[in-house]
This record gives C-alpha cells, structure tokens and sequence, in this order.
C-alpha cells in the first residue's frame, strides 16, 4: 500500500501558504468592520453628508426667492440716494474756487423826522443905541412877551466902568418901571405886566466916558439880549 506516505511532505510544502492566506483573511475582515465601525457613527453624529452645488457639467437653476417682484404685496425696494455735491478740487492741490456772495441789500434809510418847532420865549429883548452926545448916550431895551398871556419883566444891564450914572429911564406908553444898583448891574423892573403879543421899549440915558455904550450883558427875566 503506497497512499500515505507521498502526501505528508505536499502538506509541509503547503504550510506557508496556509498561515499567509489566514492573516490575509484576518486583515480583511479587521478592515471590514473598521470600515462599518466609522461609516456608523458618522450617520450617528448626524453630520450631513457633504453635497456638490451642482453636478459637473451642469447648470446651476435660479433660486427661486418665493416673493413675485411683481406683486404688490412685496416691499417697495429703497430709493436711490442721490449722491451729495462735494467740492472738487483742481489739479495742483489748490482749494476750489469759492461760490460768490450774495448781493448786499441796502436798507433804507430812515426819514428824517421833524422835530416840533421850538415854542418861542415868553420874553425876548433887544437893545440898541438911540442917541450918542459927547459925554451921554440913550438907549432902549425893546421887552416883547411871545406868550398869550400877560407878564411881568426884569431887565438887567451890566457896563464897563466907562458909564457912570444914570440921568433918566422910562417906558413908552407904560408905567414908569423901577430901578435898583446891585454890584455893577443895572436892575429894571416893570411898573406894570405886560399883556400878551405886546412890547415895552425900555428907555434910559447915561453919563460916560469914551465908547462904553455897548453893555457887557444885557437880560431879560434871566435870558440874554440880541446885541447888534
């Protein structure tokens, strides 16, 4: 019987083969369930999977907003704004040249207002030379009262030491006025109130020496004289 003894040395030949096809067999299935393994806790963690946007060689379609840009009810879109005018400035770095100013309006002048005319003085005088001698001269005071109502006057004369005394006084058509001396002045005083819109032409003659006919002052109830 020749069975058994030529299969023990294929066996040994074959050892190898078999250990090397085990591991191979082995790595597979370890492969097998770690790719199992990772494919379920990815769907696990419920991480998307990733997506193209489009497919190659596709054209990408219009997303629809699901508003009708023609319907009313939408909002209306916001207005253009108008840009805002800004001053340019020229090449070279000068400022821009600045916009004129309006022309000034001139106000009107004012009208000149008239002042009421000045009421006139209740007594005005004015004296004059009538007669010139050698030694003596005559002169008058002539008193009118501008009011419309009658008053009484006071005449007072002041004269350089050239006149010395009095020889005479009077009034014209009136009572005969009073007379004081009082430091260097001569004081006259009417005998009688004078009516309104009249005069009392005041009359007298003194002693002098030389040209002293022309008084220092002349007043009439404290208000000065017209003196040619």
């Amino acid at each position: 019987m020749s069975a058994p003894e030529p299969t023990r040395p294929r066996l040994l030949a074959a050892a190898p083969w078999i250990v090397v096809l085990a591991g191979v067999l082995v790595m597979t299935v370890l492969f097998a369930l770690a790719a199992g393994y990772l494919t379920g806790d990815r769907r696990t963690s419920g991480a998307p999977e990733p997506a193209w946007p489009f497919a190659p060689g596709s054209t990408p379609a219009p997303v629809d907003s699901g508003t009708d840009p023609a319907s009313p009810s939408s909002s209306p879109s916001a207005a253009p704004r108008t840009p805002t005018p800004t001053s340019a400035r020229p090449n070279g770095g000068k400022p821009a040249a600045s916009r004129p100013a309006p022309p000034r309006t001139t106000p009107a002048r004012p009208r000149p207002t008239t002042s009421a005319p000045k009421p006139p003085e209740p007594l005005t005088g004015r004296y004059r030379v009538l007669a010139d001698y050698r030694d003596s001269f005559i002169a008058e005071v002539l008193v009118r009262n501008e009011s419309g109502s009658a008053q009484s006057w006071t005449v007072e004369l002041r004269f350089r030491h050239e006149v010395d005394d009095l020889r005479g006084f009077w009034v014209e058509g009136a009572p005969r006025p009073s007379v004081d001396r009082d430091d260097g002045r001569w004081i006259f005083r009417s005998g009688a109130p004078l009516a309104g819109g009249e005069s009392d032409p005041l009359r007298f003659q003194f002693e002098r020496w030389g040209d002293g006919e022309r008084p220092i002052s002349c007043t009439v109830n404290g208000r000065a004289c017209q003196i040619p």
